[in-house]
């Protein structure tokens, strides 16, 4: 995906940040506890509250830098707040969720310590301001930040440490991460259409099921010419599903003042499974700069079902029950 300089860096340096509010918030209930000495209490609060402070935005920065950092490895997909997990294979996807679920909680309980420590620090200070003795509260648990406020931060510090865990188990890896990275790598392997769709690309070695490019409002508007294995050209003809094992490939060219241009739009692929199941793929190796809106700014893509980009074409396919669209 294409961004901006400046974002690209805030993706990179998420490790970096995330470091900056976790570290505060870590030492933040030990300043919470020091409030609570009758005679610092004042200058204790005002430390916690200055902690709680650069922390909150700290986190801030890390839960941007996080989210930016996600969509730029495709864990999240663009637009989206959180990874779309589709199969229980995807391991990473599924921490993730997890990691962002607790670093979320941990910015509102954040939010939360922040606004409890202002009103003690406040409190603190009225009686000064009144011309009265400052008091640190009778008992042990009104001093300084209050017990609530104590509690509120350790809680914080809690989300903070579930959250950085699984950052780490995401970095560096656990049982499950391994296993699962190991068997993707195996099947990667063992799919020779993995990285590039190898039987979509060799279309004019199937039968033509149109003699010249026709315009498909459905495709982008673009002129697209259909293609079909041997086994499911009949069918395709008479506007029957196709046969188990059978595809179909639309090669595509964009629009030029009414006819087909030079410029190579994407390749379109449904197969029907050996269960009858359908299967799409949508590959575009070189995305025009003014057609990337189309496909979330990216300059090139290769989309296979089960990716939720492909919802669109299973509900329109779905919907319409034919086997050509």
């Amino acid at each position: 995906m294409s961004t901006a300089p400046l974002l690209e860096f805030i993706a990179r340096e998420h490790p970096a940040f995330v470091h900056i509010p976790l570290g505060l918030i870590a030492v933040l209930p030990l300043a919470m506890l020091a409030s609570f000495h009758p005679r610092h209490a004042r200058l204790w609060t005002g430390t916690s509250f200055f902690l709680a402070l650069v922390g909150w935005l700290g986190s801030t920065v890390a839960l941007a830098s996080g989210l930016l950092w996600g969509r730029q490895i495709a864990l999240i997909p663009p637009g989206a707040f959180l990874p779309r997990t589709v199969t229980e294979k995807q391991v990473l996807q599924r921490i993730l969720q997890l990691h962002e679920l607790a670093a979320l909680s941990g910015f509102l309980v954040g939010g939360l310590c922040l606004w409890l420590l202002w009103r003690a620090w406040r409190r603190l200070d009225a009686p000064v301001a009144l011309g009265h003795p400052r008091r640190a509260g009778r008992r042990f648990w009104e001093r300084g930040v209050g017990a609530g406020s104590l509690l509120v931060g350790v809680i914080w510090l809690g989300c903070w440490g579930l959250s950085g865990k699984l950052g780490g188990i995401m970095v560096f890896g656990n049982e499950e991460t391994n296993r699962a990275a190991a068997e993707a790598d195996a099947a990667k392997r063992a799919d020779a259409e993995a990285d590039l769709p190898i039987r979509a690309l060799d279309y004019a070695s199937l039968e033509p099921a149109t003699s010249a490019p026709i315009r498909s409002k459905s495709h982008g508007n673009r002129w697209q010419r259909t293609w079909v294995t041997a086994s499911g050209i009949d069918a395709y003809r008479a506007g029957q599903p196709l046969p188990p094992g059978a595809y179909a490939v639309l090669s595509t060219y964009e629009d030029d003042h009414g006819r087909p241009g030079t410029e190579p739009g994407p390749l379109y692929m449904k197969e029907t499974k050996a269960d009858g199941s359908s299967a799409f793929a949508f590959y575009w190796p070189r995305v025009p700069e003014a057609r990337r809106g189309e496909v979330e700014g990216q300059d090139g893509v290769y989309w296979r079902s089960p990716d939720p980009h492909l919802a669109a074409c299973v509900d329109c396919h779905a919907k319409s029950g034919a086997a050509r669209k």
